[in-house]
């Protein structure tokens, strides 16, 4: 989940909650110096919205966290700009049958030590992703494998059931030094011991809530990188990030805030990138709790958000309504984006609508309201915040008490990952780990992910959603997978453990005399300062 964050964010899972801590002043850094050869960037200064957890992604799975690692650590298989997965540290792989996936580790890669890539190193860090014992917050991710084993220059899993999306799951793992992360087990990814990757930038300098620094490995099997170092500043608030940029004291930025690119457009020298986010906001409401255990209170909840208003008023206009967690972007081989969107018309919309709340209410158990809610948001999500603040607005009319609060991002997301019940109704932005509808889908409502460190923060648990998310899983077309998937979403729509709010709309900036070809929805997950070189 990536708030993601996906998150996503898994974060990533996707909890692609897309995040961040404390506020910062202005920063002093210089911006972009190029060098003698042709095309160099001597230093880069980025702003990013994020603060970072740490720099070891199994136990600091978010986007913000993703945009930092990818610099220097990577996948074996990465995404290209159209999400399509394309060699990395495997230079070649496949699936010679259903439960199998193998990956050949790409000759002479070194880690920033000198050491060669093995695949014992590639092993170990798969092996810590997909251990819930060990805590990662990927685990998930790799339920359904039997085994992970090198064979040679090979890396074999085998799968105890089909799973047609884990061949997604390596895009989202890095690989790290066997031998430093066993050394360090305790403390990787803290200012203290960094991390050991292959990755065109090495970290110098880690303080998660002000500032990472980056030098750039020539050692680097992909080649010498353009950009000779990176200085990435947290700026969390986006008025201070946009002043940053007015005053040339940064080369750019990611994640512009929807309700401030009309004002980063009218910046001279720089140029704004608008690409689909593929990430959904959403409220969750815990099917165990109270009041939220009436399907009826959930769905007049559902009837109270003013989903159209809120894409104008707070996204203004950077985004879409959206009746399902997977944005039509995100069906993949599935179903065409227009298939997609054409599926989507047919689900219950809830639009707006107090006479359709009220009735609802009507019919549970709570008809006269009367009850207290709470929902909390992270602070670096400040449009969720004013979703929240539209729904606390609306439900007073039906007499419900709804209190929101800010919390502190670290503590929103340990709240998350920790799963202690009752979760009551929680607001967060998934930003999706890979092009396939089931990525939320089998993260969030399948029964068994109601546990810590995992995404059912609905605690919803449907034997016939179950059933649903296996016959997809093990369905052999395309054609068998959309009917299991249809029907799921439909289930999903009538049940309403999830409120899907918004797709979002991803806006970057970066100077004019800058190159930066080929940003997209999937740079997260990329080493993308490699892209940038000077004009």
């Amino acid at each position: 989940m990536s708030t993601g964050h996906h998150r996503r964010n898994r974060r990533t899972a996707a909890l692609v909650l897309g995040i961040c801590c404390a506020a910062l002043g202005l920063v002093t850094a210089a911006s972009a110096r190029t060098g003698s050869t042709a095309g160099d960037v001597q230093h880069l200064t980025w702003g990013i919205g994020a603060s970072i957890r740490g720099l070891e992604y199994t136990h600091s799975a978010d986007s913000g966290t993703a945009t930092v690692v990818s610099l220097g650590c990577e996948t074996l298989v990465k995404y290209d700009r159209l999400g399509r997965l394309v060699p990395a540290l495997a230079d070649k792989f496949g699936a010679p049958d259903i439960l199998t996936r193998v990956y050949r580790i790409r000759k002479n890669v070194h880690f920033w030590d000198g050491s060669t890539l093995t695949p014992a190193d590639v092993v170990y860090s798969l092996q810590r992703a997909a251990s819930a014992k060990a805590g990662s917050q990927i685990a998930a991710f790799y339920t359904a494998v039997k085994s992970i084993k090198a064979q040679g220059d090979r890396v074999i899993i085998k799968l105890k059931q089909p799973d047609p999306y884990f061949r997604y799951a390596v895009a989202v793992t890095y690989i790290l030094e066997k031998k430093y992360w066993q050394q360090n087990l305790k403390d990787i990814g803290t200012p203290q011991k960094l991390t050991m990757c292959t990755g065109p930038f090495r970290f110098t300098k880690f303080k998660g809530d002000e500032d990472i620094e980056l030098t750039a490995f020539d050692g680097y099997w992909g080649g010498r990188p353009k950009v000779r170092s990176i200085s990435l500043k947290v700026i969390i608030n986006d008025a201070t990030r946009l002043l940053a940029m007015r005053q040339g004291e940064l080369d750019g930025t990611f994640r512009i805030s929807q309700d401030a690119i009309d004002q980063w457009k009218k910046l001279s020298g720089i140029r704004i990138q608008l690409a689909p986010e593929l990430r959904t906001a959403y409220l969750s409401l815990d099917t165990e709790d109270g009041p939220l255990s009436d399907v009826h209170v959930r769905r007049a909840i559902a009837y109270s958000f003013d989903k159209a208003g809120l894409v104008k008023a707070v996204l203004h206009g950077y985004g879409q309504t959206a009746p399902t967690m997977p944005p039509p972007e995100q069906w993949g081989d599935v179903l065409t984006v227009n298939q997609a969107k054409a599926f989507n018309k047919t689900l219950p919309q809830y639009s707006y609508s107090l006479a359709k709340a009220k009735s609802e209410l009507a019919k549970s158990k709570y008809a006269d309201g009367g009850f207290d809610l709470t929902l909390p948001f992270p602070d670096a999500e400040a449009t969720l915040g004013k979703a929240a603040l539209q729904l606390s607005q609306a439900l007073k009319k039906l007499n419900i008490n709804l209190t929101v609060k800010q919390q502190p991002v670290d503590q929103w997301f340990a709240t998350i990952y920790a799963h202690k019940n009752p979760l009551g109704l929680q607001i967060i932005s998934w930003g999706v780990d890979y092009p396939d509808p089931a990525d939320a889908l089998h993260f969030i409502y399948d029964s068994k992910g109601a546990v810590a460190n995992n995404f059912n923060t609905a605690n919803y648990k449907n034997p016939k959603m179950d059933a649903l998310l296996a016959k997809q899983q093990n369905a052999r077309t395309p054609a068998a997978r959309a009917a299991a998937l249809k029907q799921a979403f439909r289930l999903a729509a009538a049940d309403v453990p999830y409120i899907p709010i918004w797709y979002q709309d991803i806006a970057m900036a970066v100077k004019n005399n800058l190159n930066y070809p080929g940003w997209g929805t999937w740079y997260l997950y990329t080493p993308w300062a490699l892209q940038i070189s000077a004009k």
